[in-house]
């Protein structure tokens, strides 16, 4: 019996109004007592049985009542008071009772309906011992949990795919699938929106000192979400881990486990709720019921590699990271495998810069034989010479070509031909995907996976219910049987017989350890072409689904078949040769309805071409030397950088796209013409790494590493094993590093980069107008200092020796490192133009003079009253007018003004609010804000005296006003 109300925990029931109409006993005297009954007794100390013993509470100060009623005295209690009385009651061991026992789990539940009912919600419940309801809660919990599923995918667009599919399922499923559907009973989706929690973004949250413990924290942004999954399993038999199949999925339904495991509500429960993982590879209605039956636990395996992998990362990040900030200021960071991938693009930029052409020519003609006309017939052999690509090595050998061309008399003397086969393309795996939409498509890996994500989850304008493709990463090109005698089936209906191989083909996987999802990147239903989807699908959206069905459905079709003829003209000691080609049998290409035009086109011509027969007469007109010379190799764009990630074994197919994206935020690379350029940025990072950590920036150690963790995830490794081994000798490299002086640091950097670190500036005449000496790197402006590579806090610049002194012997010579070396000067923002310095008139607004200068970070304007403002992209400096300038400065000069005002702006909204400082915050040094007014003007009126000698003036200035005052 209950000494003093449930909720209020300080008065009777019958008193405080809690109860209405029901009728309770009287703690002292046992009689029975009517609701609102003034029995106003305030215990002082009472005793409640549990199940198990009494527990003497004491009364706490009696609470606000809220929503009083007025027409009588019973009140409802708010959420807080509630629920706060819940507890109480949960700890000395009292449960409900109302018709049926209901656990201490759904306790939540009945405080949100007494909060919504108001007093009628909290009516008709009586207490009871705690072991009095141990046997009956127990089944009564689980008869309330019994029959339900909680399913977890990774984002709200699957989530909404896979509710669908478990709650309304094609009658044509088979009934094996339907029982495991019906088992499962009443189902919730939730999404995870991606990782859940992750490691602490600082220092620390990988302990070598305690076996590598990792410190994981959930964000703000994930917390909502987490807790609204943990509420919904409170309210399952069952959870089902739908996450992706890859590490990052197996990691993501790890974390979740761990947390849902770790849920008091959860771990006390009775009817303790089962964890499982599924995996499908594509969101359709029979691969997420297929997936039911193989119902797994969290592969440890799988898990403990993606610890290692994010381990590894974490270490290397804020290990190399601090180094760089204090070496290298205005350094962003540096990572495992995006400092290696940074150091192809940069040494790939320095072979470009170091190729040296050579010159080679080549003569064509065009013949005429036959009524037919053969456009840039090459030449082949002159004499008795065949000849090769640098035969013709000057103009020349080329004129005399030439010559020996216009007066031969040619006639048709071999027509040769030949039979080609060309295999389909091996089925996409992440890495062929971005390669090709880069090379035909023109995307950028981001962008790929982007667009492939939305056509995996069914997200896209005129969705037909379910994903399009499978799912998009994953190095590896099997084929499930199931799709293979879909699409061969779909082949004979719409092409015929005669496109298919007498067998399915296999693909073997070239990767060395193909492990992300196994299968290919194809299309869920083959007989869904793109034709059908043209009109519902994004423009975008449709060309990658169109290459990845061509690519998918042309695999298991025939090979196709091209026939070439070739055409030898002959006369006078000169042999032209001249080639065509057409496909006799369409074989995969067929899947290409775009290029079959262009095909039959072709295949016309070539039988016109048949028709000629050696020994016909010819004529050669157009007869053309050209100029060549021999080209370096590309730029990286982003699918050849992914092919040769790929080829080298760095990365894996999720951390592709995330690779570059980092190397183009952190401003190491940009895009120009669809081409991966490094910054002088970039090329500085690379060289430092490689002058002071070569082993973790070469290519074959991170190969290396990516084994060991393919390794771990297949249990032949200890995942602590492999980070001991890593740890210790990299944190001695990192102190080691650390006791470095900066200036040892930037000499050796300078001597690393060499007469290079100029190459790019053209340097003219000095400003004397004598010649520039010989030495590559004497300082053009004041002719005595040497070039060299300085480092600032916001990052380094080309400047003269002589830029740290001050007076006559100072040189203020600076230019930044993007104008300096590699390709680097073709993104700078500006070229380096000497003659664009100096006096360019007077400001149109002040009268005062405007000049040109060049400094560590660009090109800038300066007034002679201290205005400064950076040269604008999309003007040249050389073309800057007075009246240009005007402009620009008077911008700036609107840009202060407004800044000044949001700052003071926010300043007395925070003074109002109380925050920021407020009343109590310390009012400037007066001093300070005398310097900065009259600095610019002491400057000015002294200009043969240093910094320092200028403060002094200042300061006995400041003081003779201050005297002044008092």
């Amino acid at each position: 019996l209950p000494p003093s109300c449930l909720f209020c925990w300080r008065e009777h029931p019958s008193a405080c109004g809690c109860w209405p109409d029901r009728r309770w006993p009287c703690p002292r005297c046992n009689e029975m007592r009517p609701t609102g009954a003034a029995i106003r007794s305030n215990h002082q100390r009472v005793a409640l049985r549990s199940g198990r013993n009494d527990v003497a509470l004491e009364p706490k100060n009696p609470r606000t009542r809220t929503r009083t009623r007025t027409t009588t005295t019973t009140t409802c209690w708010t959420m807080t008071s509630f629920s706060s009385c819940l507890s109480r009651l949960t700890h000395v061991g009292v449960g409900f009772r109302r018709g049926k026992d209901i656990s201490v789990n759904n306790m939540a539940s009945m405080a949100s309906s007494f909060t919504r009912g108001g007093r009628a919600g909290c009516s008709g419940f009586r207490p009871m011992p705690l072991a009095q309801r141990a046997s009956s809660s127990d089944a009564a919990s689980m008869e309330n949990h019994a029959n339900t599923t909680l399913v977890v995918v990774e984002s709200p667009t699957k989530a909404k795919k896979v509710q669908k599919f478990l709650t309304k399922p094609d009658k044509e499923e088979d009934e094996r699938s339907l029982a495991l559907l019906e088992s499962l009973g009443k189902v919730e989706v939730l999404a995870s929106y991606g990782h859940v929690r992750d490691l602490e973004g600082k220092p620390g949250a990988v302990d070598p000192d305690k076996h590598f413990a990792l410190r994981w924290s959930v964000s703000s942004r994930a917390r909502p979400r987490l807790d609204a999954i943990k509420q919904a399993a409170q309210r399952c038999e069952r959870v089902l881990l739908a996450t992706d199949p890859d590490r990052e999925g197996e990691g993501i339904a790890w974390h979740l486990q761990q947390e849902l495991e770790a849920c008091p509500s959860l771990r006390g429960r009775a009817g303790k709720p089962s964890i499982q993982r599924i995996t499908f590879n594509e969101v359709t209605s029979k691969a997420v019921l297929r997936s039911l039956e193989g119902a797994r636990e969290v592969s440890t395996a799988l898990v403990d590699a993606y610890r290692a992998r994010r381990a590894l990362d974490h270490l290397v990040g804020f290990g190399l990271s601090p180094v760089l900030w204090r070496k290298l200021p205005g350094s962003k960071s540096a990572g495992r495998v995006q400092s290696a991938a940074l150091r192809m693009i940069c040494e790939r930029d320095d072979e470009i810069s170091a190729h040296v052409p050579v010159e080679y020519w080549s003569v064509s003609a065009d013949v005429e034989a036959g009524g037919h006309s053969f456009e840039g017939a090459s030449l082949v052999a002159l004499g008795e010479e065949k000849l090769g690509k640098f035969s013709l090595a000057t103009e020349e050998d080329a004129e005399r070509a030439r010559a020996a061309v216009e007066s031969a008399q040619l006639s048709l003397t071999t027509i040769k031909e030949t039979i080609s086969r060309k295999q389909p393309r091996r089925p996409l795996t992440t890495s062929t995907l971005q390669q090709l939409a880069s090379s035909r498509l023109g995307m950028s890996a981001t962008e790929t996976m982007a667009v492939a994500q939305k056509l995996y989850e069914g997200d896209h304008a005129g969705g037909t219910g379910e994903g399009l493709i499978t799912y998009m990463r994953t190095d590896g090109t099997y084929l499930s049987p199931a799709f293979v005698q879909q699409c061969r089936e779909y082949v004979e209906g719409e092409f015929g017989g005669d496109y298919l191989p007498q067998k399915p083909r296999l693909f073997a996987s070239k990767s060395k350890n193909a492990q992300e999802a196994h299968e290919a990147i194809r299309p869920t239903n083959p007989s869904l072409s793109p034709s059908k989807l043209k009109k519902k699908l994004e423009p975008r959206h449709w060309r990658l689904y169109d290459l990845i069905w061509r690519v998918a459905v042309g695999s298991q079709m025939s090979d196709a078949r091209a026939k070439t003829l070739s055409f030898e003209f002959s006369g006078d000691g000169v042999t032209l040769r001249s080639a065509f080609t057409a496909t006799v049998f369409e074989g995969h290409l067929a899947a290409d309805a775009e290029g079959a035009g262009a095909r039959r086109a072709a295949l016309e011509k070539m039988r016109a071409l048949e028709s000629l027969g050696e020994g016909d007469a010819c004529e050669a007109s157009g007869v053309v030397s050209r100029q060549h010379h021999t080209s370096p190799p590309p730029k990286f764009s982003d699918g050849t950088l992914v092919k040769a990630l790929e080829e080298c074994g760095i990365g894996r197919p999720s951390t592709y796209a995330p690779i570059i994206k980092v190397l183009t935020s952190r401003g190491y690379v940009v895009r120009s013409s669809g081409r991966l350029v490094p910054t002088a940025r970039g090329h500085l990072v690379t060289k430092f790494l490689k002058l002071y950590f070569p082993v973790y920036v070469d290519l074959n150690y991170t190969s290396g590493m990516e084994e060991q963790l393919d390794r771990i995830s297949n249990a032949e490794l200890g995942w602590t094993l492999l980070l001991s081994d890593f740890w210790d000798p990299f944190e001695r490299t990192v102190a080691d590093v650390m006791d470095i002086r900066n200036r040892v640091v930037i000499d050796e950097l300078d001597a690393l980069f060499g007469d290079d670190l100029v190459k790019g500036l053209d340097l003219g005449e000095g400003e004397g107008g004598g010649e520039v000496s010989a030495e590559p790197r004497r300082c053009p402006a004041c002719g005595t200092g040497t070039l060299g590579l300085k480092l600032s806090r916001f990052g380094g610049f080309v400047g003269c020796s002589n830029y740290d002194k001050k007076g006559e012997s100072g040189c203020t010579f600076g230019v930044p490192l993007d104008m300096c070396f590699g390709s680097s000067t073709k993104i700078a923002k500006h070229g380096f133009d000497l003659s664009a310095l100096g006096e360019l008139g007077a400001c149109e607004d002040t009268g005062l003079v405007i000049e040109m200068k060049l400094g560590p970070y660009g090109y800038y304007l300066h007034r002679t009253d201290g205005m400064v403002a950076s040269l604008p992209r999309e003007i040249e400096p050389s073309e800057m007018t007075p009246k240009d300038a005007t402009e620009v400065l008077r911008e700036k000069g609107k840009r202060k003004k407004k800044k000044a005002a949001a700052s003071t702006g926010a300043k007395a909204k925070g003074k109002a609010q109380g925050r920021g400082g407020g009343a109590n915050k310390r009012s400037p040094n007066p001093f300070i804000e005398f310097m900065q007014r009259e600095k610019d003007r002491v400057v000015q009126e002294n200009p043969d005296k240093t910094w320092r000698e200028c403060v002094k003036i200042i300061a006995a200035e400041y003081k003779t006003s201050a005297s002044a005052k008092s």
